[in-house]
């Protein structure tokens, strides 16, 4: 059956994993590059943790704007114009001389990553039936941790033989060759692909509840999507989500190289190994949303996993903060990211069903909210450090929000479609 109504919509897939894979290389860089990089400029935890922030500053600033634009003219457009843009700044990251300069760059840097999420939810909402929505998702963020598997060897690779500066340089020119690829083969609707069949078409538009390419979406306006107060409840739920991953991403090399005292080497290859949990876990976890909410609705279907994987990363990060040698820390915390990870299929399949049509908007929203916790994680992280004096108490916060996100989504968000609240004449 699906041989015969194609697979063209899974090639543009591919294109977006590949895409999330340049994207998370370029923005990880710093994390791997941050112990050398702290001695070289002098800086304290806080210091480091300010310059992460910086970058989920400018990133914040973008993301809705991003969804609009991309529901209005084109993901793909829209993810070109960022991913030159944040390869620029990529480039110059090396000459932030000072903690001010650094800053700056890194808040420009964000803003052409900002855009990128919610463009590529824009294009997937298009191209992907509701009923394989979540896989679609799930596969695609497959890209974050095989971009960050990637990252960490080769970065310490690169330090070893040349030195950090390189990684930034090298890492700059990968995104444009993903600009060239997408203006090859990709496109933002499948109405405008050449080859793909009649029957891939309608089997994706009639799942959507279009049944031809000129049928009109739900007349909702921008108030319609934005007093929704699921839309508020399932976005703050994933701010909870991601205040723990961005954690992650930011603190992990130096919880094992400061935390662990490892050594340059180690700490590569156990900062890698949450990320190859993860690279199984996000599509499985897109994959279960999808098969739940056949049976028990998407309300319940595509809250179930976000909700056990958050209480589980949560639990598991808790205990591994207090396990008796890294090796025992490396597997748990790897069972707590690979667990987090399971719930973002879900996630980013929900403004699916609240509205296709401004699938684009809704994930800016969300990604608005999760770049909030891109904010805070890595700030109170490196406060916590450095007043406390201990990196598992900054876990223990990591673990608790992520557990109170999972209350707020069991309790304060249905998964539904959005109802119109404006009258249409006849």
């Amino acid at each position: 059956m699906q041989a015969k109504i194609g697979n063209k919509r899974w090639e543009i897939i591919v294109l977006i994993v590949l895409c999330y894979v340049v994207l998370y290389m370029d923005r990880s860089c710093m994390s791997i590059a941050g112990p050398i990089m702290m001695k070289e400029f002098n800086w304290s935890a806080t210091d480091y943790g300010l310059v992460s922030t910086a970058f989920f500053i400018g990133y914040g600033c973008t993301q809705i704007l991003g969804g609009w634009l991309a529901d209005r003219f084109g993901g793909g457009k829209v993810v070109i114009i960022g991913a030159l843009w944040w390869s620029l700044f990529v480039f110059l990251t090396p000459y932030g001389s000072t903690l001010g300069l650094m800053i700056v760059i890194r808040v420009l840097m964000g803003w052409g990553e900002g855009v990128t999420l919610p463009a590529n939810s824009s294009i997937v909402a298009q191209w992907m039936p509701k009923n394989e929505s979540g896989l679609a998702q799930g596969l695609c963020l497959m890209g974050v941790p095989i971009g960050l598997v990637i990252t960490m060897p080769l970065s310490v690779w690169i330090m070893q033989t040349w030195d950090w500066k390189l990684i930034f340089h090298s890492f700059a020119f990968i995104a444009p060759f993903w600009v060239l690829l997408w203006l090859k083969f990709g496109v933002d609707r499948p109405e405008q692909h050449l080859t793909i069949s009649r029957e891939e078409l309608a089997y994706i538009r009639t799942d959507q509840g279009i049944q031809k390419s000129t049928d009109l979406p739900a007349n909702l306006t921008v108030r319609d999507i934005f007093s929704n107060s699921s839309v508020w409840s399932c976005a703050i739920a994933y701010f909870c989500a991601n205040y723990l991953l961005y954690l992650f991403m930011t603190w992990l090399p130096n919880y094992f190289a400061l935390g662990r005292h490892l050594d340059m080497e180690k700490t590569g290859i156990y900062s890698m190994f949450p990320y190859i949990v993860a690279t199984f876990t996000y599509p499985l976890g897109g994959y279960l949303a999808d098969r739940a909410a056949i049976k028990f609705g998407d309300n319940i279907g595509r809250k179930l996993y976000p909700i056990a994987g958050m209480v589980a990363a949560g639990g598991l990060l808790a205990i591994g903060s207090q396990a008796p040698n890294a090796t025992a820390a490396m597997v748990l915390i790897s069972a707590s990211n690979g667990l987090l990870c399971l719930t973002m299929g879900g996630f980013y399949s929900m403004p699916m069903v609240f509205s296709q049509q401004n699938a684009g908007k809704i994930t800016g929203l969300f990604a608005t909210f999760a770049t909030i916790g891109g904010i805070s994680a890595p700030t109170i992280t490196g406060y916590i450090i450095d007043y406390f004096g201990r990196y598992e108490y900054a876990l223990f916060v990591g673990a608790a929000v992520a557990m109170v996100g999972a209350i707020i989504l069991l309790v304060a968000c249905k998964v539904k479609p959005i109802e119109s609240k404006t009258a249409v004449c006849c």
